[in-house]
């Protein structure tokens, strides 16, 4: 049991320092992005120049807020993901660039097109849980997928 709880307490930790995004930034509130900062153990926190010490037991209760909150925020973002990228150009373009264009390898190419997926976008629309569930998709082929989505930056609306 506390072998998980270290492991989602690192996976926040690495997701905190990796939101190129910013997405956590928005979503947790200070004090509970200086637990993830912590790794959740006892620490000092500054409000208003007053030094709050924050109790082991309080950072449980942040760390169950703060995956409460991301879970929840995860879900919204599966509904309606294709709002966060409207602005980017580049990410625009290769959304809507159709996929005979990213050269896949040939089976991988014709089980996106037999699911109806003719640009990334469609097949993010689709979602992750769809297209690996389709018929002849594999873990290569996901793979290359999820590569591909993060070389350009949005793997978060495909996320796992």
């Amino acid at each position: 049991m506390k072998s998980n709880e270290n492991q989602q307490a690192n996976s926040l930790f690495e997701a905190l320092k990796n939101d190129k995004h910013q997405l956590l930034v928005h979503l947790l509130s200070p004090i509970e992005r200086a637990a993830i900062e912590q790794k959740y153990y006892v620490f000092e926190y500054s409000l208003n120049n007053i030094k709050i010490q924050v109790s082991s037991q309080t950072c449980q209760q942040l760390k169950q807020i703060s995956l409460i909150k991301i879970s929840l925020f995860t879900k919204i973002l599966d509904e309606n993901s294709l709002f966060l990228i409207g602005e980017d150009a580049k990410i625009q373009m290769f959304l809507d660039t159709p996929i005979e264009h990213h050269y896949f390898p040939t089976r991988l190419y014709h089980t996106l097109k037999g699911m109806d997926c003719h640009t990334m976008l469609d097949v993010i629309k689709l979602g992750r849980g769809r297209v690996s569930h389709g018929r002849g998709m594999g873990e290569i082929g996901l793979q290359l997928i999820d590569e591909l989505l993060e070389k350009y930056g949005c793997g978060f609306l495909f996320s796992k």
